[in-house]
């Protein structure tokens, strides 16, 4: 699913993040900025020597990195929150909106996001993630952007991308409804 938020184009996409034609992938980690072995099998050493030298970044927050050997120009690394440790909306909404941030304060076009915190590793619930994440996005569309024009979302699995998908549209129902019946182009 494509849809256009103001001047900013958002793409729900099953696949690879890793292999994204995209300014700056974004990596979701912990707190420590482990590097998972497929990540430092596609990007090389570099990316785990830059992360060891970063340390630390609080949950919520964002850091960036040399994207190593993938094709994208730089990596955010973005800490979500798992799943039982207490306010994860709010880490979650911090989480997407700062690396949004980072990605437009330095001047990139185009991000690729992973699911944040879902899965084994965060045990985000991927329905709440979509709605938080995606709540996130279409507000950032709206703040007085220069440089990022593209936010592709990419899914591993069917199921999470219908669900991506139903609250990309719930979201863009309720912009309908709230701007007197202009639609974002889809």
């Amino acid at each position: 699913m494509k849809a256009k938020v103001n001047k900013t184009t958002i793409k729900l996409i099953q696949g690879d993040i890793l292999a994204s034609k995209v300014d700056v992938i974004v990596n979701s980690t912990d707190p420590t900025l482990t590097v998972s072995p497929r990540l430092a099998a596609a990007a090389g050493i570099i990316v785990e020597q830059e992360c060891l030298m970063i340390g630390w970044c609080e949950v919520g927050g964002a850091v960036m990195t040399s994207p190593g050997k993938l094709s994208a120009q730089k990596l955010i690394h973005v800490v979500g929150p798992r799943w039982g440790e207490g306010s994860e909306r709010g880490k979650l909404a911090n989480a997407t909106w700062e690396t949004l941030r980072l990605a437009e304060e330095n001047g990139y076009r185009s991000i690729a996001f992973p699911a944040i915190a879902t899965g084994s590793v965060g045990g985000y619930p991927v329905e709440n993630c979509a709605r938080i994440m995606l709540q996130q996005i279409v507000d950032f569309t709206f703040e007085p952007l220069k440089n990022l024009r593209e936010i592709h979302i990419c899914i591993d699995t069917e199921s999470e991308l219908q669900v991506f998908t139903r609250e990309l549209e719930r979201q863009l129902a309720t912009l309908k409804d709230s701007d007197n019946g202009k639609v974002p182009a889809v």
